[in-house]
């Protein structure tokens, strides 16, 4: 019965209990029940026709695509996770008019250049903070 509830859609307990009942054709070889494709088929056609099983070799093929469908997810996935990281760092790095901003640069608002004793200026920004020096 654990081989039959693979393929089939129900699990393997129920396909026991039907088993039991005499509603599910299967033969009991000491304490376990067994059963054959067809004999599911024929159960599952008076209860849900829909539902058939086409044999083992369907039922791989239907794991293969599966196993490929859930491949393609992950690969989607990742790569959205990609994207939306890179939309986020170049999102963070610009400046209100959509210009890239320069990394680690410091552009004061007021500067004031100071003449200095070798005959450049010293640059300051706002405040007493030197940020350079500038020669003539």
């Amino acid at each position: 019965m654990a081989e039959a509830a693979k393929v089939a859609p129900y699990e393997q307990g129920y396909l026991s209990l039907l088993a039991r009942r005499g509603e599910l054709r299967a033969k009991k070889i000491g304490r376990n029940w067994y059963t054959k494709v067809e004999w599911l088929n024929e159960y599952i056609l008076k209860m849900k026709p829909a539902e058939l099983i086409a044999g083992e070799s369907q039922s791989k093929k239907v794991k293969r695509q599966m196993s490929l469908m859930r491949k393609w997810l992950v690969a989607t996935l990742s790569i959205a996770i990609v994207a939306v990281f890179v939309l986020v760092v170049v999102t963070m790095k610009m400046n209100g008019d959509g210009k890239l901003a320069e990394a680690n640069k410091f552009v004061p608002q007021e500067i004031t250049k100071v003449p200095n004793d070798s005959g450049s200026f010293d640059v300051y920004g706002k405040g007493t903070m030197k940020i350079g020096e500038e020669t003539r």
